[in-house]
């Protein structure tokens, strides 16, 4: 049994598509249940180990993500207000057909073939979702595109003390379009990409988590997502087809190790986690702030990012009380902050999921929800909401 969105604009593919284009895509992604099937524990995974699989080379293409500026952004500079002029911002992403080379050259090198790698590869070939082993990682989703433009606003350095901590974790972060977006920033401030200016260093660590149930979609996409947006496009072995729409990179240990080396000289930490949410998901997720009182800032900004997360009623619960518990664990903190956006389709037809059972089931949990961009004029509508507790 499987089911459909039955809606358009699910999936943005490799086809380099304009911004306009987006909405009016139809793909028939489907979800099929596997209730019996055992869900990944959760695990923590850094960016050299993910790394570690790097072909020698990756093709890339690159996602134009349009800013909105339909909404409030507080934190906006005066410097950053005269640049949004500008109606989107490129983020490089690896490939889906890369992807699924090398998947299926690893298969075929140690012939041990599984029904997990089988689901996986299915997935990138006809976009069905497999609860509890693939929920569609590999593909980049309209609404992370929402979320991506929402968060360009962000000012992830305005309250840096130097001593503090801003973290940015990403639920179901798949190609993690919307951390992405805030990593290039962060890196242009600290790291003076292409000038050699180094004056924005020394306002504390920028530490991100990226989340995603299947290992693999960290490891194939989401830390190799990471690693082009730290290499400087057109350098190091980078070559661009003309129009900057493609792009093919030689990878090395040299290029790896120098891009763990400008997060390390910007204080920027990239962590992954895999697995399902759930209790043993949070634990780890604070692991090692509880291991390390002693240590931990004396301030912190922790914002949570997710999209297309709420269309299963399956892991609607977990993912509602793992905001809230989120929240509660942040609030807790001396001088901690916490913003949490999820980014929806208003209804997903024939899933059960959508916008209103996530409000419902927030207001089971003691939290609320409102609305803080309304994406309208492209199908179902589409929306980013605040999440907080009472």
């Amino acid at each position: 049994m499987s089911f459909s969105f039955g809606f358009s604009g699910d999936d943005i593919e490799d086809d380099h598509d304009s911004p306009n284009d987006l909405a009016t895509k139809l793909n028939d992604t489907k979800i099929t249940p596997s209730h019996s099937t055992t869900l990944l524990q959760p695990k923590r995974h850094t960016l050299a180990e993910l790394l570690q699989s790097l072909p020698s080379q990756i093709s890339y293409n690159w996602l134009d993500v349009p800013l909105h500026t339909d909404h409030a952004q507080p934190s906006l500079t005066g410097e950053e207000r005269d640049g949004r002029e500008r109606t989107s911002v490129k983020v490089p992403r690896r490939e889906v057909h890369d992807i699924r080379q090398q998947l299926m050259a690893e298969v075929d090198l140690d012939d041990s073939g599984t029904d997990a790698t089988d689901s996986l590869l299915e997935g990138l070939a006809t976009g069905d979702l497999s609860t509890g082993i693939y929920e569609g990682g590999f593909k980049t989703w309209e609404c992370a595109v929402d979320l991506a433009g929402f968060v360009t606003g962000m000012n992830i350095d305005a309250d840096g003390t130097g001593t503090g901590e801003q973290r940015i974790i990403e639920l179901g972060a798949g190609s993690a379009i919307p951390s992405l977006v805030l990593l290039q920033k962060v890196l242009r401030e600290r790291s003076g990409t292409g000038t050699g200016d180094k004056k924005d260093r020394g306002k504390g660590r920028v530490r991100f988590t990226l989340c995603d149930y299947n290992e693999d979609v960290l490891r194939l996409c989401t830390a190799v997502n990471v690693f082009l947006s730290i290499v400087p496009s057109g350098t190091d072995g980078t070559e661009e087809s003309e129009g900057g729409e493609e792009g093919h990179m030689e990878v090395n240990e040299t290029l790896t190790q120098k891009a763990l080396q400008t997060l390390k000289d910007a204080d920027i930490e990239i962590d992954f986690i895999s697995g399902a949410w759930g209790d043993a998901f949070l634990q780890l997720l604070y692991s090692e702030r509880q291991s390390a009182v002693d240590s931990s800032p004396s301030q912190s900004h922790t914002r949570v990012l997710a999209s297309e997360t709420i269309y299963s009623p399956d892991s609607l619960g977990p993912f509602s009380k793992l905001l809230v518990d989120i929240l509660e664990e942040e609030r807790r903190t001396a001088n901690g902050r916490a913003e949490v956006f999820v980014a929806a389709k208003k209804v997903y037809f024939g899933v059960g999921g959508g916008v209103a059972e996530f409000e419902e089931e927030m207001r089971q949990l003691g939290g609320t929800t409102r609305t803080v961009l309304d994406v309208k004029g492209a199908g179902v509508g589409r929306v980013v909401l605040e999440v907080s507790i009472n």
